[in-house]
């Protein structure tokens, strides 16, 4: 071989090894932390909007989940629908392989300054108050992945928390209102914070969380400097701000010390998916959407997912019935039914995804998400009825689904809506008739397929094993990338297939 040619080959070896480095390496970044989406689902524009403002803005982002439940000084707490608790008589058990469900509370304080001239009473009863106080716990996301206790134990709160306004005052010498209150909520964190009978923790929330952003911000640099350097936007601050990191001028008089009681409660044993419910008559229908991490280039993480999914469930048994570029069909066979399983490569903020969504959903007997959860946006029932022109995303009451929701921190966005829209006289809580996968953290495109397979080849190929076994086997595919899954809704399923 001539030298030219040598040197052409080694080049091209570089190249190829260089390239498949980056590319493992960008899918191995949480989806979230890839794109950042805004809180707001552009039905008309079908892009993410952009809040107006810079560093100095101090109006208040759109949560992504519906409001949650206040009471005022004087009245008993408010207690949002299906966030249960064992003395609400509901039981709010499920499993997780690494995770553990436990009830939250704490009181604290939120300063604000957006008052002229109310008095306490008025203050307690304005919209605004809960606004100010729900921004400051919106900042919990951050704080349960990025401050020191949490690194290793990371979590999540959920999306229906209790808040009771306990009275406020003013801060002397100073604009501020002080206002007090108190929370309650089932959150979720890794087992390992519950080593050793942890029944506490503790974490720092912004004082002002309308002017927090712009304390991050040092004279002279056009960039925030406790957030991540790729997104610095005062709209998804909340989500991964960071006031240790290196740098960042926020200091301990921008921040309020939270003490937090833990009440770890106990996980499901041995309960199993209503398997004999899980299909009308003789076919199973499966919806699979795909979510692309960027665009449907071929080596983009979502479009590698889409292709590799395809071919693990044709070496599991499913048969190829259509092979479209972005949208595959399997069929599987088996004594008692068959099993169809679409499967779409979408981008999850267009009205397309939106479609396909409230399709599966509201037809489907399994629904499977993989990709980006848009901090919340991009399956938010609401939104999605919004985008196909629906007044309501409507589930069906009457048929067993199972709904697997596998993006960042879907524990928090997906997993009590889902549950208020399969509600009847009957059934109050809409779990007899519905189970769902969610996450407590980030999960992975790296490992997206293989975790796909791994849930839809225990459900959907009549092994009937129980949800204990699907979700270890869902957290041994997610291997070193656990996104803290676990089943919701099986506290009232059969103990036997």
């Amino acid at each position: 071989m001539t030298n030219w040619k040598k040197y052409i080959l080694a080049a091209v070896i570089v190249a190829a090894a260089v390239f498949a480095f980056n590319r493992n390496l960008y899918r191995s970044v949480p989806s979230d932390f890839r794109d950042a989406p805004r809180d707001t689902f552009a039905v008309d524009s079908l892009k993410n909007s952009t809040p107006p403002g810079g560093a100095g803005e101090t109006s208040i982002p759109e949560a992504p989940n519906a409001p949650q439940a206040y009471a005022g000084e004087n009245d008993s707490p408010v207690v949002p629908p299906n966030n249960a608790s064992e003395e609400d008589g509901i039981s709010p058990k499920w499993y997780g392989a690494d995770s553990n469900r436990a009830r939250m509370k704490f009181t604290t304080y939120v300063l604000s300054n957006n008052y002229s001239g109310e008095s306490i009473e008025e203050i307690l009863t304005e919209k605004i108050t809960s606004q100010i106080v729900d921004l400051q716990l919106k900042h919990m996301f951050g704080a349960f992945k990025t401050q020191p206790d949490f690194k290793n134990n990371p979590g999540i709160p959920s999306g229906t928390y209790k808040v009771k306004l306990l009275g406020a005052e003013r801060v002397s010498g100073t604009p501020y209102i002080k206002i007090r209150y108190s929370y309650d909520d089932l959150v979720v964190f890794s087992k390992n914070l519950f080593r050793g009978g942890n029944q506490s923790l503790s974490f720092v929330l912004p004082k002002d969380p309308l002017r927090i952003y712009k304390k991050g911000h040092i004279s002279g640099t056009n960039r925030n400097h406790c957030t991540d350097k790729h997104h610095n936007h005062h709209s998804d601050f909340w989500y991964f701000w960071d006031p240790y990191q290196e740098g960042c001028p926020i200091t301990d008089t921008d921040l309020v010390t939270v003490q937090a009681e833990l009440q770890p409660i106990s996980s499901t044993l041995n309960t199993y998916p209503e398997y004999r419910q899980l299909r009308d008559g003789n076919l199973m229908q499966v919806t699979f959407l795909i979510g692309v991490n960027e665009n449907f280039n071929y080596n983009d993480a979502g479009t590698n997912n889409f292709r590799d999914a395809f071919v693990s469930l044709q070496k599991a048994g499913f048969k190829a019935i259509l092979d479209k570029p972005r949208h595959k069909m399997l069929s599987l066979r088996n004594a008692k039914y068959t099993t169809h399983l679409n499967i779409y490569l979408v981008k999850s903020d267009t009205v397309e995804f939106a479609q396909l969504a409230v399709n599966g959903l509201e037809n489907s007997d399994i629904f499977l998400y993989n990709g980006h959860s848009g901090l919340g946006s991009y399956l938010d029932p609401k939104k999605l009825a919004e985008a196909v022109g629906k007044e309501t995303l409507s589930l069906p009451t009457r048929k067993y689904q199972i709904l697997y929701f596998n993006g960042c921190s879907t524990y928090a966005y997906y997993n009590v809506p889902f549950f208020e829209l399969k509600r009847t006289p009957d059934d109050p809580n809409g779990t007899k008739k519905l189970d769902i996968i969610t996450t407590g953290i980030a999960s992975m495109f790296l490992t997206g397929a293989e975790v796909d397979v791994s849930f839809l080849t225990s459900i959907a190929t009549d092994q009937r094993p129980s949800w204990q076994t699907i979700i270890n086997r869902i957290h041994k595919a997610e291997g070193d990338y656990s996104a803290l899954t676990h089943v919701n809704g099986d506290e009232d399923n059969p103990t036997t297939p």
